[in-house]
Parts: structure tokens; C-alpha cells; sequence
């Protein structure tokens, strides 16, 4: 058996450490989450795997990536992505070469950018979930095979987004 730890093992480690590193008890976390205290102790003992919303809140609160909060092992000396950071840009407006004005564009590029986070965030927690499946069985195989269409299907429409966004700026869509 491997010591390196699992992706479960990696976020019951970050969210204790986090929560230490911030100065915060179980019970002042659980409250930010909404959550019992028991609920924290849980996740942090590798007993239970905190839900989509709950990692997401949790990374909200330390101002980390959803990525690197359940994928890599923090320690003090890290420089780590943080949540509000936008890891995926819009070109910028002098490229798209459009109206500063343009409410509905920057909201679409807004709206883009969003998506593409909650995407990446989404995919960084299943791979961390899928990797830890014990008893692969012919439903949760088709369940995978599901939620991985679904992906590759959001991430064809978001590069769709980011096309509609640079023919519009080039003026070949729009007039």
C-alpha cells in the first residue's frame, strides 16, 4: 500500500489545516458553513466526504481553488490559487474590439467566465470522488460514463461561448 494519500485523505488534511492556519475552532467552522461541528470533525477524520456545496463554500471561505484544495497538500509555504481568482479570462476588450458600453456582451463574457469556474471546480471535485471508488460495479460505471458526457458536453459549449465572444468582438456575427 501506497503512503501517498488519497484525494480524501488530501482534503480531510487541507480543511484542518485551513482551519487552523485561520485561526478557526471546528464549531466557528461549522457555523460559516452552516453545519454541525460534529459534521467538520467528520470531514476531517476522513469519516465522511463533505458534499459539492460544502467544498465550495469551504473553499469560498479560505480563498483557495477548488482544485487545489482537494488535489494538492497544503503546507505553510504554499502559493496557492485562490477562489476568487479568475483562472480563466475574457480576451481583453481592445481585442474583442467592442463598445465599452456593451452591458449585454460584458455580461455574457462575465456570465462565461463563471460557468468555466464552476465547471473546473465541478470537475476537480468529481475526478477527487471518482478516484475513490472502491467496488467499481456496472451502475456507478454508468453513472461515470454520464457525468463524463455531461463534462465533455459543457466544456463543447463553453469554447462555443469563448467563439461567440471573439466573432462578435471581430464584428463577423453582428452588425
Amino acid at each position: 500500500m501506497s503512503n501517498t494519500p488519497t484525494n480524501q485523505g488530501i482534503l480531510s488534511q487541507n480543511v484542518k489545516f485551513l482551519r487552523k492556519k485561520h485561526s478557526m475552532s471546528q464549531e466557528d467552522l461549522a457555523t460559516r458553513l452552516n453545519i454541525k461541528r460534529s459534521n467538520v470533525a467528520a470531514y476531517e477524520s476522513k469519516n465522511v466526504e463533505p458534499r459539492l456545496r460544502i467544498v465550495l463554500e469551504i473553499a469560498r471561505i479560505f480563498n483557495i481553488s477548488i482544485d487545489a484544495l482537494v488535489s494538492q497538500r497544503l503546507s505553510e509555504n504554499d502559493n496557492y490559487e485562490s477562489f476568487s481568482n479568475n483562472s480563466v479570462t475574457a480576451p481583453a476588450e481592445n481585442e474583442l474590439n467592442i463598445d465599452k458600453d456593451s452591458d449585454q456582451m460584458q455580461s455574457f463574457i462575465q456570465k462565461s467566465i463563471k460557468i468555466r469556474k464552476i465547471l473546473e471546480g465541478f470537475k476537480a471535485f468529481y475526478t477527487m470522488k471518482k478516484n475513490n471508488i472502491k467496488d467499481m460495479t456496472d451502475d456507478k460505471e454508468r453513472v461515470i460514463f454520464d457525468i463524463d458526457n455531461f463534462v465533455n458536453l459543457m466544456e463543447h459549449l463553453l469554447s462555443y461561448n469563448e467563439k461567440v465572444i471573439k466573432a462578435i468582438g471581430n464584428k463577423t456575427i453582428l452588425k
